[in-house]
């Protein structure tokens, strides 16, 4: 891959990873026991990040698909 191209598949490939890193989170945040409640707020500061990065990449995402779909016309 062209080091200068985002394609496609590598911003499909990011919100994947983006994803089961959210889902990894998720569990760990379900699994805090008392004693490890001073991690909760950390982990949903992640969440927050992850879900606005993730959000943000299919928004590039898209837009890319926009553009080459209005340049095939």
């Amino acid at each position: 891959m062209n080091s200068e191209i985002i394609t496609e598949q590598y911003l499909n490939k990011i919100v994947e990873n983006l994803s089961q890193h959210q889902q990894h989170l998720m569990t760990s945040l379900k699994n805090l026991n008392a004693d490890e409640m001073s991690k909760e707020t950390e982990l949903t500061k992640q969440l927050t990040l992850i879900n606005t990065i993730n959000v943000n990449v299919m928004r590039l995402r898209n837009l890319k698909r926009k553009i080459e779909l209005k340049g095939n016309l």
